[in-house]
C-alpha cells in the first residue's frame, strides 16, 4: 500500500514538475490570479516618402510627400551620385525607399546607396534631390548652374 501511494507521489511530482519546464503555447489571459501580462509597445515605424506629379510652375513635374520640387544633377552618372558634403547641404538629397504617389510609375522608382552609406531614392536611375530653399510647388532651382532640372512623370529633364 505504502508503494502506491509512494509511487502516485512520485507520479504526480514528476508530471508537475515536467509540466512546469514545458513552454506554453498560449498566451497569458489577463486578469487570472498570480499571471503578469507585460503589455508590448508597438515599434515606431517610419512611414516611407513618397514621389508624385504635381503642377510647379505650369508643368507637371515629380514632387515629394511634402509638395517640394525634385530635382536631378546633370553631374550625376546613372545611379551614382555626384552631389556630397557642402552641395548635400544645399541640395538635400531624398533618402529612403519611397512609393509611388500620384501619376508616378513604381517601375521607374528604385534607390542607390550614397558613397555614405545612406539609401537615396532615383527615378529612372537619377537620384533626387530637393533645394534647400525650396518650399512646396517653388522650383527656384530649375536651371540652377545649367546643372539641376525637374522631372517629368516619364523621368524626361525640363531644361530651359
Amino acid at each position: 500500500m505504502y508503494v502506491r501511494r509512494f509511487a502516485l507521489l512520485a507520479a504526480v511530482i514528476t508530471a508537475g514538475a515536467l509540466g512546469a519546464c514545458a513552454e506554453s503555447v498560449t498566451p497569458p489571459v489577463a486578469g487570472k490570479p498570480g499571471v503578469a501580462v507585460t503589455p508590448v509597445a508597438a515599434s515606431p515605424t517610419k512611414a516611407r516618402a513618397a514621389v508624385r506629379v504635381a503642377n510647379v510652375g505650369g508643368r507637371k513635374a515629380l514632387v515629394d510627400q511634402d509638395g517640394r520640387t525634385l530635382y536631378v544633377f546633370l553631374r550625376d552618372a546613372k545611379g551614382k551620385s555626384a552631389c556630397l558634403d557642402k552641395c548635400a547641404a544645399t541640395w538635400p538629397p531624398m533618402v529612403g525607399d519611397a512609393v509611388n504617389g500620384e501619376g508616378v510609375d513604381g517601375f521607374l522608382l528604385s534607390t542607390h546607396t550614397r558613397p555614405d552609406g545612406t539609401v537615396q531614392t532615383t527615378y529612372r536611375n537619377l537620384p533626387l534631390y530637393r533645394f534647400g530653399n525650396d518650399k512646396p510647388g517653388d522650383a527656384h532651382g530649375q536651371g540652377m548652374d545649367g546643372a539641376w532640372f525637374m522631372l517629368d512623370e516619364n523621368g524626361e529633364m525640363y531644361q530651359w
